[in-house]
């Protein structure tokens, strides 16, 4: 078929008339470059036969299409262009005009293309589909969800339109309407993973808890085990107050999962679920450590070095002990007994500070630090 297809390209340009000779484009050779994916071999070839001013709409668009395959877009957006100036209501021309502009990251040009494209043919599925697209990158929600929703209505079975448009609907939280936009698309694809995927979030926000399980259980069978899926399912399963198997699915979570915080604390309310106390208090402390940034400690080091250089001593104390609630690496206990001993001149509690100091440093890596602490302490004493 793709051969035919392109044997029907080439006769149409076979014989090209100057104004006092016959040209005779050689259809061997050009077939032999378009099948050998020579493009750019075969855009120069034709233009080599056709005359530099020509205004034939075949030979321009043979010209723009061995371009475009060639991937010379400004050349093949020169030469749809002219096309566009004898045929500006040629479709498959603005097609490819918007096309070439969304390749060059000129979405607004494109998007033009689209919109005259839609004023020619107002049931042109592809073009609502691909303006609703571009305004999907641009942040244009609601144009974006009034042609995903022409788009929908034309072909509802089209699964990149459904997802589109259902997740808009979720993020909307019209969950209904986003279920309503799944159903046909999945009945002509049932095993569509994108499409189940959105349906689980969507069907538990729907408060159809079996249903979402019953999704999840599909997705794992087709070899789907992501941590989106058994959260999912986890999820499902604990608004049904079947804290067990909640736990079961949620332990099953890969512990890299991107919301640490979330799913240890999940774990903690199911294990609360199941009267596993123990356990609850366990995952509770991981969450609070998680829900806390490790450069806590840094932040409140920082802040404290910046009371001091304001001269106020007692306020970065202060600061730098709320530091020590946080997991640091001990400078802060030497900050504290620095302020101590250099502007407050208390040695007793700077030689508290400088030893708990100590315990932080690794003697095998530090040793001359051990020695200067050691011996900053034995003067204190004194």
């Amino acid at each position: 078929m793709k051969r035919f297809l392109l044997s029907l390209f080439l006769l149409s340009c076979t014989y090209i008339v100057n104004a006092q000779t016959t040209t005779v484009v050689d259809k061997e050779k050009l077939l032999d470059l378009f099948q050998s994916q020579r493009y750019l071999e075969a855009a120069q070839y034709l233009q080599s036969i056709y005359k530099g001013d020509t205004k034939d709409p075949k030979e321009i668009s043979q010209l723009a299409y061995a371009y475009l395959m060639a991937g010379k877009l400004p050349e093949a957006e020169k030469n749809y262009l002219k096309l566009y100036a004898e045929k500006p209501d040629d479709i498959p021309g603005l097609f490819n005009l918007a096309n070439i502009n969304l390749r060059r990251g000129n979405n607004s040009k494109a998007k033009e293309y689209i919109s005259h494209i839609i004023t020619l043919d107002s049931n042109n599925f592809n073009a609502y589909k691909q303006i609703g697209r571009i305004e999907k990158e641009q942040g244009d929600l609601l144009p974006m969800l009034d042609h995903y929703k022409k788009a929908n209505q034309l072909n509802p079975a089209d699964a990149d339109v459904a997802y589109e448009l259902s997740e808009l609907y979720f993020k909307m939280n019209h969950f209904v309407n986003a279920l309503s936009v799944l159903e046909p698309a999945l009945a002509a694809d049932s095993s569509n993973l994108q499409l189940l995927k959105m349906k689980m979030p969507a069907t538990i926000a729907s408060k159809k808890y079996r249903e979402a399980i019953q999704t999840g259980e599909k997705l794992m069978s087709y070899g789907d085990s992501s941590s989106f899926v058994l959260n999912n399912i986890a999820k499902s399963y604990f608004l049904l107050l079947n804290y067990q198997k909640a736990l079961d699915y949620f332990l099953m979570v890969s512990s890299k999962s991107e919301d640490a915080e979330g799913l240890l604390y999940n774990i903690s309310l199911s294990y609360r679920g199941i009267k596993d106390h123990q356990n609850a208090i366990k995952y509770l402390e991981k969450t609070v450590k998680a829900a806390i940034s490790p450069k806590t400690s840094s932040y409140y080091g920082l802040l404290g070095d910046s009371y001091e250089n304001l001269d106020k001593n007692d306020q970065a104390i202060s600061t730098y002990k709320r530091g020590l609630l946080f997991d640091n690496n001990g400078s802060l206990y030497y900050n504290i007994a620095l302020v101590y001993e250099t502007k407050l001149n208390d040695k007793k509690n700077a030689i508290s500070y400088y030893q708990q100091y100590l315990k932080t440093v690794n003697p095998a890596e530090q040793p001359k630090l051990i020695v200067f602490i050691k011996n900053k302490i034995e003067e204190l004493k004194r």
